[in-house]
């Protein structure tokens, strides 16, 4: 043995990775051999020669004295506790499973997960005030900002209200959930409008909405546009899944080989078309072994003959463009809406019709005209504060020719051909690669078109 080789643990002795392991948990700058020895000390062949005498096996348990987690460490797990849940959709009852336990026993022996009373009183609690106070911090920085809301019922038949709110902030898109609120009233107008409020003035941001987006029951649009007074936009997800449930079930022949599916599948949703279409994908998929097995099993339901096999084959080319729309008009990370003339990647290109992106570029135009001009009033009113204040002391300064020149400039410019001018410098510019962000666009355009960036 070397004379000043590290003890190993008992039995592996030959193990490098162990040895490696017991060193690099060791104190001190360095375990080299030098180290153990005095710079006043010598070592002579006798020292080598005998062999080194007994030393305490302390090294074995260096870094595992540690009987308790620090509450700095406590709390880090905790909140990797909470995140896991709610990232994930995880049941509050989680905590109490015993495979769960077992698996966080064995990563940290020492941390006690917390029960699932103290995760409803306290932890979920404490992250969704931590959370909603950055939120309302963000927001109060935000001028204008959309909505979009829907009412649903869950398992248990009870009535929602989900509220999700959708804005530009340091130019990026924003999309955060403010409310999941029980309905518990009848879903009238007027109790939708009030639920709405309450939740709009709970995050102050009643006026900053421009538009609201829900689906198209008369109910709710009468609640935003008579009650609360905000424009309504359809949402075009909805209509559209709307359009291609009532093209199934107009159609007999298609819509009795569809309850032949569910007979078989029995797990699709029959409201929802994409989730039929998942199903019949899916029985593509398998249908060789699925015919096989059926024909041997006594009680089994009816299977697709022939040329049911080649309608619901049908089906899916003719679904799935519909299935791709409706993800795209879903995406969180992109507004969607805003798929038009001011998408740099689209531009007048992504209008079907001539007539209707001239009619975008005419109302973007005039909403522009007056932002420039709202601007330009403000900028004359500062600079004839500023001017009567510093009269006397201009008076006699060489500039004040060129300043009036300059100010009779601003007042003789035409608002209206600003506008244009400047929509036609953002027309003449290359079209973005469409896969790529809009707002990065935007972002680097702010200088240049300034409206424009804030519209």
């Amino acid at each position: 043995m070397h004379p000043f080789k590290l003890n190993t643990v008992p039995g592996n002795e030959d193990d490098p990775s162990d040895q490696l392991q017991t060193i690099n948990n060791a104190s001190g700058p360095s375990t080299s051999s030098a180290s153990f020895i005095s710079p006043s000390q010598s070592v002579t062949s006798k020292q080598c020669s005998e062999p080194p005498s007994k030393r305490p096996r302390q090294l074995k348990l260096f870094g595992s004295t540690k009987n308790e987690l620090t509450e700095t460490e406590i709390k880090e797990i905790d909140k990797c506790v909470v995140k896991m849940i709610v990232s994930d959709y995880q049941p509050l009852s989680i905590v109490e499973n015993v495979g769960f336990l077992e698996y966080t026993k064995k990563l940290q022996p020492l941390y006690s997960v917390p029960s699932r009373k103290l995760l409803t009183t306290k932890f979920l609690p404490q992250e969704y005030n931590v959370i909603s106070s950055k939120l309302k911090l963000i927001l109060e920085n935000v001028n204008d900002l959309s909505i979009t809301t829907d009412m649903w019922t869950s398992d248990c038949n009870k009535s929602y209200l989900t509220v999700t709110c959708h804005f530009i902030h340091n130019n990026r898109l924003h999309s955060p959930v403010l409310a999941t609120r029980e309905v518990k009233d009848s879903h009238t107008s007027l109790n939708i409008a009030t639920a709405l409020t309450h939740i709009f003035n709970g995050w102050s941001i009643a006026n900053k909405i421009v538009t609201i987006v829900s689906d198209n029951g008369s109910n709710i649009k009468n609640a935003i546009n008579e009650h609360l007074l905000k424009y309504h936009h359809l949402c075009v997800a909805h209509t559209l899944n709307l359009s291609v449930n009532e093209a199934i079930n107009g159609n007999f022949d298609v819509h009795q080989i569809l309850k032949k599916c569910r007979a078989i599948v029995k797990q699709d949703v029959s409201t929802r078309w994409n989730s039929s279409l998942t199903m019949i994908e899916r029985l593509l998929t398998i249908k060789i072994p699925l015919t096989a097995s059926m024909s041997s099993l006594p009680r089994a339901p009816d299977c697709l003959n022939a040329s049911e096999w080649e309608v619901i084959s049908d089906c899916v080319k003719i679904l799935k463009p519909f299935e791709n729309i409706t993800s795209e008009l879903s995406r969180e990370n992109y507004p969607t809406i805003s798929l038009t003339l001011l998408d740099p990647g689209l531009k007048k290109t992504a209008f079907g019709l001539q007539v209707n992106a001239d009619n975008a570029h005419k109302w973007i135009c005039e909403e522009l005209t007056n932002m420039i001009r709202a601007k330009n009033d403000n900028t004359e009113i500062t600079e004839s504060d500023t001017t009567q204040s510093t009269s006397s002391a201009n008076i006699c300064s060489v500039w004040k020719h060129f300043d009036d020149k300059v100010a009779q400039v601003k007042i003789t410019s035409n608002p209206n051909a600003t506008a244009s001018i400047m929509i036609r410098q953002y027309l003449e510019i290359p079209p973005l690669d469409r896969k790529k962000n809009p707002l990065e666009f935007w972002k680097q355009y702010e200088v240049s078109f300034p409206e424009l960036y804030k519209m």
